[in-house]
């Protein structure tokens, strides 16, 4: 089992707070200079973006970002640099991918200590082929399909906001707030709320209704795009309320 920081210099925020970061994006020497940020600040975990060809489930700021590093990678690389990633982040490492990435990139057959779950946007998955699993739950959900989700996860419940593709607003999105209510009823299974939250004031208000974390994806991806690792220094630090 890993072992993960609880060093008092990081606040309690940052601890429930994911960040989604593909791998290699937008290039080696950026990607490994945001993740000593993400390390530096303390953030509880990182969702490690794998790339396949038709990422039907996410929009356009993250579906730019696999057809950029699809071509970056493939099953020795992932692994090579899976290993050097769990050397920098000492936290929660989830990857985040489809059916087409755990096959290409050969997932089964990493290390169980290079990473802790695999979350699938469109299969669903063993737990014994894997470290963990995390699995997406929604309002559309009948309590069958949410008790067995229950029963296969690992870590956390990534409860997604509202149906749709990744990248949205959360300001018009409540529906993940009855999601929770029912989880609730059935598991202590902490929850994630994903999909349209973008600073501090979106983090803090799904906390207030219940979530016991955040993910940031397409919004962190955008900073990252302004090419400037200040950027995201300052970025981390307002997200986090320093």
């Amino acid at each position: 089992m890993q072992k993960y920081s609880s060093s008092n210099k990081h606040n309690e925020l940052a601890r429930k707070l994911a960040l989604y970061l593909p791998l290699g994006y937008p290039n080696w020497e950026m990607f490994y200079r945001v993740l000593q940020e993400i390390e530096g600040h303390g953030i509880g975990c990182l969702e490690i973006g794998l790339p396949v060809s038709n990422p039907f489930m996410d929009g356009e700021t993250i579906k730019k970002a696999h057809e950029l590093t699809l071509p970056m990678l493939n099953a020795d690389a992932v692994r090579e640099e899976l290993i050097k990633v769990r050397k920098i982040f000492s936290s929660r490492i989830v990857l985040m991918t489809y059916a087409e990435g755990l096959e290409n990139f050969k997932v089964r057959e990493l290390p169980y200590w290079i990473y802790d779950a695999v979350l699938c946007v469109d299969g669903v998955q063993s737990r014994n082929d894997y470290s963990g699993i995390v699995r997406i739950f929604s309002e559309s959900m009948s309590d069958l399909e949410m008790e067995q989700a229950i029963n296969e996860s690992t870590h956390f419940a990534y409860v997604v906001s509202a149906a749709g593709k990744t990248g949205g607003d959360l300001s018009s999105q409540h529906a993940y707030i009855e999601t929770i209510k029912r989880l609730r009823k059935l598991s202590k299974l902490p929850a994630f709320v994903g999909f349209g939250i973008k600073d501090n004031k979106g983090i803090k208000e799904v906390l207030s209704n219940g979530a016991d974390g955040a993910v940031i994806g397409s919004e962190f991806i955008r900073q990252i795009d302004l090419g400037n690792v200040t950027i995201i220094k300052q970025y981390l630090k307002v997200i986090l309320g320093k």
